[in-house]
């Protein structure tokens, strides 16, 4: 493994420690008896003082992962109303490190030169998505930039037409895109970032959807991992 690789490796491992223990509300005791690490290295580990071996850092997330995945993080997080669905832990510093720690090991050795998302609640995501593809984050919006030329793409949304545009600059043909969005709840909003990237020749490497309805049916001719539904 490459030292670089290694030290990524640690790092993950510390982050998905200091995260789910913020967001989930875990003790170091508890941590210390998933991982048999004693509390004094956890708190060592996240006050940055030391970093786990390289091993140790690979067993760390794998217990990490079962015991507390980030679909279980999601669950407990989000909430639910009749007519809203409240995401807000998506703007906390520690779901971005988790979120991408966990596009990092679904995704491994993915080539994204752009992440695309839509404004304005995705950009969160697509932030700490292209971090860890250490790519370009793109952001369709729906107003035109001024004095460029767009790729524009139409779709009907709640029964009205609603237009996002990019700049033609941000993305070029052969550009390999990763497409985030945070809720789907009929996948157009999906289906208008891919219209976006092929208008460019661009070509879809993945998306990734936080949360999804159940009765969504994305047919896509590329991976396209949906976090959790509801």
């Amino acid at each position: 493994m490459r030292r670089v690789e290694g030290i990524r490796l640690q790092l993950d491992a510390v982050n998905y420690l200091k995260s789910v223990k913020t967001l989930l509300g875990i003790t170091y005791r508890e941590l210390s008896s998933i991982l048999d690490i004693p509390e004094s290295v956890l708190s060592r580990y996240a006050t940055g003082d030391m970093l786990p071996s390289v091993e140790t850092a690979e067993e760390m997330l794998k217990k990490l992962e079962e015991r507390y995945p980030i679909s279980e993080v999601v669950k407990s997080r989000l909430r639910m109303y009749d007519t809203y669905v409240d995401m807000s832990f998506v703007n906390l510093p520690q779901f971005w490190r988790l979120y991408e720690v966990y596009l990092g090991r679904r995704f491994p050795g993915l080539r994204v030169d752009v992440v695309l998302t839509a404004a304005a609640d995705g950009i969160p995501l697509a932030v700490a998505a292209a971090s860890r593809f250490e790519a370009t984050l793109v952001v369709a919006k729906q107003y035109r930039e001024p004095g460029v030329d767009n790729y524009e793409y139409t779709y009907l949304r709640e029964g009205r037409p609603v237009t996002l545009y990019v700049p033609a600059a941000y993305i070029k043909r052969g550009h390999s895109v990763f497409i985030v969005d945070d809720i789907a709840r009929t996948g157009k909003t999906l289906r208008a970032l891919v219209g976006l990237a092929s208008k460019a020749g661009a070509e879809i490497a993945g998306a990734s959807i936080l949360v999804a309805k159940k009765e969504v049916r994305i047919d896509a001719g590329f991976p396209v991992d949906v976090l959790y539904t509801y």
